[in-house]
């Protein structure tokens, strides 16, 4: 797989060779790419006019879900071009540049798994992959003035109602 920009679009192109492996391969590709490569790396992300460094942890590799598709907050479709993106190396890249959508407390249903004093901040960007355009949703947990990347998910947009305001056109990115 590869990546370009077109205007302020990432476009992701599949490599064919991804056909040659099985799920359950690439799952297990995904997984230790996780554990070897992307765990400890921080993104940055602009937070109401701040840098902020977000960790990629152990909570996002469980939260990525490269075990199975459950269908509760993605379509077998976005999934799937989430883990060809993360199988093809390109994880980074789709999680980077994006743009501040809004934060919120945690929510009192939450408090019973997290810490009441966190506060969830949600980054978003456009991308296009397979001739399909997702939004990239990234959910980042501020915990003790220090930030988690907790989740990734796309969800497939349409192409002729797309907002061009959603489209980020920052492009604040350091890997540590």
């Amino acid at each position: 797989m590869s990546m370009k920009k077109v205007g302020s679009i990432e476009v992701y192109e599949l490599d064919e060779n991804l056909d040659k492996y099985t799920r359950k391969e690439r799952e297990e590709y995904i997984n230790e790419l996780f554990k070897q490569e992307y765990q400890g790396k921080e993104i940055s992300y602009l937070l109401n006019g701040e840098e902020i460094k977000a960790l990629i942890n152990q909570k996002t590799r469980r939260n990525f879900r490269a075990y199975q598709h459950s269908g509760k907050y993605e379509t077998k479709k976005s999934y799937n071009a989430r883990q060809n993106i993360a199988f093809s190396g390109n994880y980074i890249d789709m999680i980077s540049n994006t743009s501040y959508n809004y934060s919120k407390a945690e929510s009192k249903e939450h408090q019973k798994r997290h810490h009441k004093n966190n506060r969830w901040h949600y980054f978003n960007k456009i991308i296009k992959c397979n001739n399909c355009f997702y939004s990239v949703n990234i959910d980042v947990l501020e915990k003790d003035n220090n930030y988690f990347i907790y989740n990734t998910k796309l969800k497939e947009v349409d192409a002729p109602a797309l907002n061009r305001s959603m489209i980020s056109t920052s492009s604040v990115i350091n890997i540590s």
